[in-house]
C-alpha cells in the first residue's frame, strides 16, 4: 500500500462537489500500527502526503474505550498524546472511527446524493430496502468520542447478526458517509454501488413542482435587499459580501426553514435561514432592517443565509468565497432535503444536536482554518473598474488586486476581460458605459455577486484626435458618449445602490472616482472632443459631489498624465503615437519616437504615468474622509494645481 493510492482517492473525491463542498470530509490510511490522517482545514481535493499527520493507533483505541476524564476536549487530548511527530497541523476530528475501521483506506465524505438516505426519517429502513448487507447506518450521533462508539457498536452487532465482517459502506445519520476498502479500486467501487442504487431510487420517485422564476422580483431583491444587507451584516466598518441565486434549487429554499440536515451545514451556512417575504413590501429596505433585528435578537447572532420563498437564496460572507461557500452548502442541502422527501421524509436536526455543533471548537477551528486571512488596504472591499480589458483601467486592476480588493472588470470587450480577471481573481462583466440599460444591467449584476460595491472606478474611455475642421462628427459623437454621458449612466447606475449601503450602515463612506486626465486640466490642441469630455467630467464630479455627499459617497476625479507606454498610445494603429503623428499635432515630428520625446520632455519627471501612480491615488482618496468633489493630479508636475 502506498500513500499515493490515498493522495488520489482524497484529491479524486474532493474534487467532486458532489461528495465534499469546501474541503470538508477526511481520509486516512493504516500502516504499521500507525494511523496518517488528513489535517483539520486541509481540502481533500488539495491534499498531499507531507500534510498527512502520523498518530499511533494503540493510543487512539484506547482513548476510544477509556472513560477515565480528561482535561479539554476528548478527541484533541487523544490525538496530542498519540502524536508521532508535530507536523504544525491539527489532525482531523474524526480520527477515532478512522482507527478502529480495520481497513487500510478510509474515506470520509458528505456526498448529495447519499445523504438523501442519511437524513431520512425512515432511513434505516430505505437502506435496508435498497443495500440490504451491503452497508449499515448509524444513527445520528454528536461527532467525536461518541459518534466512534456508536460506529464500533453498529459495526459489532451487524456482525453478530450475520457473522459476517462489517461491509465497507457506513451511512452516518444527518452527517456523511465512511468508506473502507484496502485498495483504492475498492473505495471507487463501493461509492459507485452507493450512489448509483441512491441516486435509481430517487429517479424512480415522483417530483416536486418548482415554482417558476419571478425574475422582476429577483431583480427588485438582489438591488435593494441585498445592499441593504451588506451594510446590516458588515463587521466594524467592512460590509458583507452578499451573493445570491436564483436557481431551481433556490426557489425551494424554505424545504429547510426548520433547520439544518448535516454538521457542515451549520458551520458554514448556519442552523437556521432568515425568511424575508418581499412581495408586498415597497421599501425593502426598512423591511429588511426590521427582519434582521428580529433575527439577532430571536437567535442572538446575524443569519448567513436569506431566503426569499420562491425567488431566491442569499448568502453573507467576509468575502465572496465564504459566502459563495455558504450559498453552495446551502443549496446543497436543499437539494438533499427534495430528493428525501421523494424518498421519504426529510430529518431536521434538533435543537439538541444542531447546539452541540454550533459551539463545538473543533468545527469552528475547522471553518477558521479554511478561510484563511488576506490583508491589504482595500482588504474586503468591492471595486469596480470600467474599461478595465486593457490599458490604465487593466493596470488599476492589477495595482488593487494586491491589496485585497475583490475586483469586477467591466468592458465591452467581455472576453478579454474574462481573461484577465480570472488571473486576478475577479469578475468580468459585460457593459456598454454609453448606453442606460446596459450599465443598469452591468450594476444589477453587480448586486447578484456581490451585493453591491464600495469603490466604482469610472475609467472606460476613447479618444479621436483631429482638427476641428476636419473631425468627423461622428468621432465627437463617439467620444462625447463614452466620456462624458458614459461617466453619468454609470454614477447614475450605482449611486442607488451606494446609497441604500450608507442607510444601512450611515458611518461608513462610499466612493465613486472618475479617471479623468490632464486634458480636463487644460485645453489640448487637436484634441478638442477628448479634452472636452473631461472639462465636462469634472463639472459632472464636483455637481454629483455635492449631491451625493448626503449619501454617505465620495466623488472625486483623478487626472492622470499620459500613460505613453499602454495601448492608449501604443497600438499601432490607432494608438495615439500613430494618431498624433498623422495629425500633425506635434510641430516638426517625423516619427513615433518623435512624438514620444515631444510628451516625455513636457513631464518634469521625464516619464509618463503607470498605473502604479494611479493606485497609489486612490488609496488616498478611499482612505481619507474629508474630501469630495476634487481633481488630483497625477501627472508627473506637467500640471500643477492654481
Amino acid at each position: 500500500m502506498s500513500f499515493a493510492e490515498l493522495i488520489e482517492v482524497a484529491n479524486a473525491y474532493g474534487r467532486d462537489e458532489t461528495y465534499s463542498r469546501a474541503g470538508g470530509g477526511n481520509a486516512s490510511i493504516k500502516e504499521d500500527g500507525i494511523l496518517y490522517i488528513k489535517p483539520s482545514g486541509v481540502p481533500l481535493a488539495t491534499l498531499t502526503e507531507e500534510d498527512l499527520v502520523p498518530l499511533r493507533m494503540d493510543v487512539l483505541l484506547d482513548a476510544l474505550h477509556s472513560d477515565a476524564p480528561v482535561e479539554g476536549d476528548p478527541v484533541r487530548v487523544a490525538a496530542q498524546r498519540a502524536l508521532v511527530r508535530d507536523t504544525g497541523r491539527r489532525p482531523s476530528v474524526e480520527i477515532l472511527f478512522h482507527a478502529l475501521i480495520p481497513q487500510k483506506l478510509v474515506l470520509h465524505t458528505h456526498p448529495v446524493v447519499a445523504n438523501a438516505l442519511t437524513c431520512n426519517e425512515n432511513a434505516e429502513e430505505l437502506i435496508g430496502e435498497l443495500l440490504g448487507d451491503q452497508a449499515i447506518f448509524v444513527p445520528y450521533t454528536d461527532p467525536g468520542v461518541p459518534l466512534a462508539r456508536k460506529v464500533e457498536e453498529v459495526r459489532t452487532a451487524f456482525e453478530k447478526r450475520t457473522g459476517k465482517p462489517s461491509p465497507g459502506i457506513t451511512l452516518l445519520g444527518n452527517h456523511g458517509i465512511i468508506i473502507a476498502g484496502d485498495t483504492a479500486e475498492e473505495i471507487h467501487s463501493l461509492s459507485r454501488t452507493l450512489t448509483t442504487a441512491v441516486q435509481t431510487a430517487i429517479d424512480a420517485a415522483p417530483a416536486a413542482q418548482v415554482p417558476s422564476l419571478d425574475a422582476e422580483e429577483y431583480r427588485r431583491v438582489v438591488t435593494h435587499v441585498s445592499p441593504a444587507l451588506r451594510g446590516l451584516l458588515r463587521d466594524g466598518n467592512r460590509l458583507a459580501v452578499i451573493t445570491s441565486d436564483c436557481g431551481d434549487l433556490a426557489r425551494q429554499g424554505m424545504l429547510l426553514a426548520e433547520g439544518p440536515l448535516i454538521p457542515d451545514q451549520i458551520v458554514y451556512a448556519g442552523s437556521i435561514p432568515l425568511v424575508l417575504e418581499t412581495k408586498g413590501h415597497d421599501d425593502l429596505v426598512t423591511y429588511a432592517e426590521q427582519a434582521v433585528a428580529q433575527y439577532r435578537e430571536k437567535y442572538g447572532k446575524n443569519p448567513i443565509i436569506i431566503v426569499v420563498p420562491g425567488v431566491a437564496v442569499l448568502a453573507a460572507g467576509k468575502d465572496l468565497t465564504a459566502a459563495r461557500t455558504a450559498l453552495l452548502t446551502y443549496t446543497d442541502a436543499v437539494r438533499v432535503a427534495r430528493d428525501a422527501n421523494r424518498l421519504g421524509a426529510v430529518r431536521v436536526m434538533n435543537q439538541r444536536e444542531r447546539g452541540f455543533i454550533e459551539n463545538w471548537e473543533a468545527e469552528s477551528y475547522r471553518k477558521k482554518i479554511a478561510a484563511g486571512h488576506s490583508g491589504g488596504r482595500l482588504d474586503g472591499k468591492v471595486v469596480v473598474v470600467t474599461g478595465a480589458a486593457q490599458g490604465f483601467g487593466l493596470g488599476i486592476a492589477q495595482e488593487l488586486a494586491k491589496e485585497g480588493a475583490h475586483l469586477v472588470l467591466g468592458d465591452l470587450n467581455l472576453a478579454q476581460a474574462q481573461v484577465e480577471a480570472e488571473k486576478l481573481g475577479g469578475r468580468a462583466l459585460e457593459v456598454n458605459v454609453s448606453d442606460e440599460h446596459s450599465t443598469k444591467d452591468f450594476v444589477a449584476q453587480i448586486c447578484e455577486i456581490y451585493g453591491g460595491a464600495d469603490v466604482f472606478i469610472s475609467n472606460a474611455g476613447v479618444l479621436r484626435a483631429g482638427s476641428v475642421m476636419t473631425q468627423p462628427v461622428a468621432d465627437f459623437d463617439l467620444v462625447t458618449a463614452v466620456n462624458y454621458k458614459g461617466y453619468f449612466l454609470c454614477v447614475q447606475a450605482i449611486a442607488p445602490t451606494m446609497a441604500i449601503q450608507h442607510r444601512t450602515a450611515p458611518d461608513v463612506w462610499f466612493d465613486i472616482i472618475e479617471i479623468n486626465s490632464k486634458s480636463g486640466l487644460e485645453g489640448s490642441k487637436r484634441n478638442f472632443a477628448y479634452a472636452g469630455s473631461k472639462f465636462g467630467g469634472i463639472g459632472l464630479t464636483q455637481s454629483f459631489a455635492l449631491e451625493l455627499v448626503e449619501d454617505g459617497i465620495k466623488v472625486n476625479a483623478i487626472c492622470p498624465g499620459n500613460y505613453l507606454d499602454g495601448p492608449l498610445w501604443m497600438d499601432p494603429e490607432r494608438g495615439l503615437f500613430v494618431q498624433y503623428l498623422e495629425a500633425g499635432k506635434v510641430p516638426g515630428a517625423k516619427t513615433i519616437d518623435d512624438v514620444r520625446e515631444f510628451y516625455e520632455a513636457k513631464v518634469p519627471m521625464r516619464r509618463g504615468c503607470v498605473p502604479a501612480d494611479l493606485a497609489t491615488a486612490i488609496y488616498y482618496i478611499v482612505e481619507q474622509t474629508y474630501e469630495t468633489g476634487q481633481a488630483v493630479p497625477v501627472t508627473g508636475g506637467q500640471n500643477m494645481l492654481s
